[in-house]
C-alpha cells in the first residue's frame, strides 16, 4: 500500500484554511462593539457601498433591513458583516477543497466532507458567539456560511474540471 503525501500546495491550502479558522475564531471571540464601524469610518472608506446599498431593501433573519431602518451606514455595514460571513466561509471552503480533494478515492466524498465540516464550525462559530458577550447566533448567518463554503467548492471543481479537460485537448 502507498503512503500518501501531500503536496507543499496542499499543505499551503491547508495552512490558508487554518488561517481562516483561526481568524473566524479570534473575530467571533469579539464583542459587537469592538467589531462595529462608526458610521464615519463607514462613510469614508465605504462610501462607495452605502451608495449601492441605499435603496435596497430586504429581510434576514426575520428582520427587515433598508437604508431608513438601519441609516445608510448601518445599512452598508450590515452588508459588509454578511460580506464577510460569506466570504470568509468562501475562502474556508476553497482552501480545504484544494487541500483535501486527493485524500478520498471516491472523489465525491473530498467536496461532500469539506462542506460538512464547513457547515460544522459555522454551526460551533455561531454557538461561540452565543458564549461571547453582547453577540447572538443566527441560523441564518450559518445558512449563509455554507452557501459561501459551497460556492467555493463548487467553482473550484468547475475550474479544475476546465483545466483536466482543456489540458487533456492540448496534449
Amino acid at each position: 500500500m502507498e503512503k500518501f503525501h501531500f503536496t507543499k500546495r496542499e499543505k499551503l491550502f491547508l495552512l490558508l484554511a487554518l488561517l481562516v479558522l483561526v481568524f473566524l475564531f479570534i473575530s467571533s471571540s469579539m464583542t459587537y462593539h469592538e467589531q462595529e464601524l462608526h458610521d464615519g469610518t463607514v462613510s469614508k472608506y465605504f462610501g462607495w457601498l452605502e451608495n449601492i446599498v441605499a435603496g435596497w431593501n430586504f429581510t434576514y433573519g426575520g428582520r427587515l433591513h433598508n437604508a431608513q431602518l438601519d441609516g445608510r451606514a448601518g445599512l452598508a455595514q450590515f452588508v459588509l458583516r454578511k460580506m464577510a460571513h460569506f466570504g470568509s466561509y468562501f475562502l474556508l471552503g476553497g482552501f480545504g477543497y484544494l487541500g483535501l480533494r486527493r485524500i478520498f478515492k471516491i472523489k465525491w466524498i473530498a467536496p461532500v466532507l469539506t462542506w460538512f465540516a464547513a457547515i460544522a464550525f459555522a454551526a460551533f462559530d455561531e454557538y461561540h458567539q452565543f458564549l461571547t458577550g453582547d453577540r447572538t447566533p443566527s441560523v441564518h448567518d450559518v445558512i449563509l456560511d455554507a452557501s459561501g463554503a459551497l460556492t467555493a467548492i463548487i467553482l473550484v471543481m468547475i475550474v479544475l474540471y476546465l483545466k483536466n479537460k482543456y489540458w487533456a485537448k492540448k496534449k
